[in-house]
């Protein structure tokens, strides 16, 4: 029944609902130390697709190509933090899911940092929508 209830929210109400998700999933992977094995039982946990991509990596999407190109200017500007994304269906004007990125970086001796890669966790807006509205 509580999945057939009529919940309504705007744009940001999504965006935030997939943040806070995005950081607790992540804070998930954390506490499994970032461990492979891990990543698909947290993937299936959380109804995610949970992935790994370092700068110049040949199998990232479109999508991680360009962010992770953003977390590397970003890097060299002081301003790296973590996001989220509205993905576009092509055939409509909608979108249907959310990528959440954080960057994973290491500080280098000149002060500088390094970016070593971009978790990115997928996220469907129905499964936002419905954590949110269990909330309420």
């Amino acid at each position: 029944m509580d999945k057939q209830k009529i919940v309504k929210l705007s744009d940001s109400e999504i965006m935030s609902a997939s943040l806070d998700q995005g950081r607790a999933i992540f804070s998930a992977l954390e506490k499994q130390n970032f461990n492979s094995l891990q990543v698909d039982s947290l993937a299936k946990k959380y109804e995610v697709k949970i992935r790994w991509i370092t700068p110049g990596s040949n199998d990232a999407l479109e999508v991680e190509n360009q962010l992770i190109e953003a977390c590397v200017v970003g890097a060299e500007t002081g301003s790296i933090q973590d996001n989220v994304q509205e993905l576009r269906d092509p055939n409509t004007a909608d979108y249907d899911s959310l990528l959440y990125s954080r960057p994973v970086v290491t500080p280098m001796a000149d002060g500088a940092v390094n970016v070593e890669g971009v978790w990115n966790i997928y996220i469907a807006k129905k499964n936002i929508v419905l954590a949110a509205a269990q909330k309420q």
